[in-house]
C-alpha cells in the first residue's frame, strides 16, 4: 500500500512539473539564441587575446631581460647544485650510454666526417706550435728509448766479447802439434 501512494504521489509531482519542463526545454533554445552575438564576441576577444600573448611573447623573447633572468638562473647556487646532481645521477649515465650505443652517436660521428670543418680543426690543431713540441719530445724520447736500448745490448755484447777473450786467454796453450824433423836448411851461397 506504502508503494501505491508513492507512484500515485510521483505521478502527480510530474504532471505539475511537465509544463516546467517545456518551458526549461524552450528557454534553452531562447538562451542559445540570445547568446550568439555574444559567442561571436567570445570568440573575437579570445582570438584577440591570443594575439596579445603571441606580442607579449615575443616582445619577452627579444628583451634583453630575458637575458639577464636566465644568467642570473644558471649562476644561480640552486641550480647549480640541481644541475651538479642531475650530472651525478644514474640517470643522466644512462641517458650518456643510450646516446653513444645508439644510432645518434653513429650519426654524428658520419657527420662529423663529412664536415670540412672538423678536418679545418684537425689542420689547426696539428699545426698548433703546443701539439709540434709534444710531437718533437715524444719523438725524442723514442729515439732516447732505442738508444737506451742499442746501449744497452751493445753493453751486453761487450761483455760476452770480453768473456770470450779472457777464456781464450786463460786456456793453456795446446802443444803444437808434431811434425817430422826436415833436414837442416843450408843458407845459399849466392
Amino acid at each position: 500500500m506504502l508503494n501505491a501512494f508513492s507512484e500515485t504521489r510521483t505521478s502527480a509531482a510530474s504532471g505539475r512539473l511537465a509544463p516546467l519542463r517545456a518551458l526549461a526545454g524552450q528557454g534553452g533554445r531562447v538562451a542559445s539564441t540570445a547568446l550568439r552575438p555574444v559567442q561571436g564576441a567570445a570568440g573575437t576577444v579570445a582570438g584577440v587575446g591570443l594575439e596579445l600573448q603571441r606580442r607579449a611573447v615575443d616582445r619577452v623573447l627579444d628583451s634583453a631581460e630575458l637575458e639577464r633572468v636566465i644568467t642570473a638562473a644558471v649562476e644561480s647556487i640552486r641550480v647549480q647544485r640541481a644541475l651538479e646532481t642531475i650530472m651525478s645521477s644514474q640517470a643522466a649515465e644512462h641517458l650518456v650510454d643510450s646516446f653513444f650505443d645508439g644510432p645518434l652517436f653513429d650519426r654524428v660521428v658520419d657527420r662529423l666526417l663529412e664536415s670540412d670543418g672538423l678536418w679545418r680543426l684537425i689542420d689547426d690543431v696539428a699545426a698548433s706550435p703546443v701539439v709540434r713540441a709534444a710531437v718533437s719530445q715524444q719523438g725524442l724520447g723514442f729515439a732516447d728509448q732505442v738508444g737506451g736500448e742499442v746501449r744497452r745490448r751493445s753493453r751486453r755484447a761487450d761483455d760476452w766479447l770480453e768473456r770470450a777473450a779472457q777464456g781464450l786467454v786463460r786456456r793453456r796453450p795446446a802443444e803444437a802439434p808434431q811434425t817430422p824433423t826436415a833436414a837442416p836448411q843450408t843458407p845459399d851461397p849466392a
